[in-house]
């Protein structure tokens, strides 16, 4: 861990007005880390609507200010604000099968990526690095309550709270429905901010596919 993941980025822009006093108005059960980033989650869950959007470098604080954004976008805001509270962040990138989307847009899958770039945050707890999948608890031990992800009516932000959302095939042994390891077709590598890794390995936001999906989705609520 360094500075990088600590500091303010213009995606993670805690140092803004608005950023800091919706952080300072989270209430939390104790002083840990987990604590402070279920209550963030929490609160980022009930503040931000879910909408389509692709906007990958729109600032955490514009969409809190918006009170809507994509799942992306309430990553980048979960972000924010553990680094606000002293909680270091870095992001995973991984690179999703576009259909992994398919059941939520069945008509326009010509405009669908065969992969799609996810920025996966991950949290310094208890001086290690927990994926924001496991905030809430183990994958194994989410996954013994849970039919998994099926990503065709609840969102991927709030599914993390009681499912298990398993990228990494951890709970393939215990349950099958909840490996989503299939759908992972590489890896990009560990950045120390989601600015570093959309600048090094881009955006959909400014392809074709994207900018047409950005024509006919974005601002659109989803479930």
């Amino acid at each position: 861990m360094n500075q990088q993941n600590l500091q303010a980025t213009p995606i993670l822009d805690y140092g803004d007005p608005v950023l800091r006093q919706f952080a300072d108005s989270i209430k939390v059960e104790d002083d840990s880390s987990l604590s402070f980033l279920r209550a963030a989650h929490s609160a980022v869950s009930t503040h931000v609507i879910p909408i389509y959007t692709i906007r990958e470098f729109q600032p955490s604080s514009r969409t809190l200010i918006l009170g809507r954004g994509s799942c992306s976008q309430r990553l980048a805001c979960l972000e924010a604000l553990a680094r606000r509270h002293g909680i270091a962040t870095r992001v995973r990138a991984l690179w999703v099968s576009g259909r992994f989307w398919n059941k939520r847009f069945p008509l326009t899958r010509m405009f669908i990526p065969s992969r799609i770039l996810l920025a996966w945050p991950q949290f310094c707890v208890d001086g290690g690095w927990a994926g924001v999948e496991e905030i809430f608890g183990r994958l194994e031990d989410l996954s013994e309550h849970s039919a998994g992800f099926a990503n065709d009516a609840e969102t991927l932000f709030e599914a993390v709270r009681l499912t298990a959302v398993d990228f990494e095939g951890k709970t393939r042994l215990c349950s099958s429905s909840c490996d989503l390891s299939g759908f992972i077709k590489g890896t990009g590598g560990v950045f120390e901010t989601r600015d570093d890794l959309f600048h090094t390995l881009g955006a959909l936001e400014s392809t074709w596919r994207g900018k047409t999906f950005e024509l006919l989705y974005g601002g659109k609520k989803s479930t």
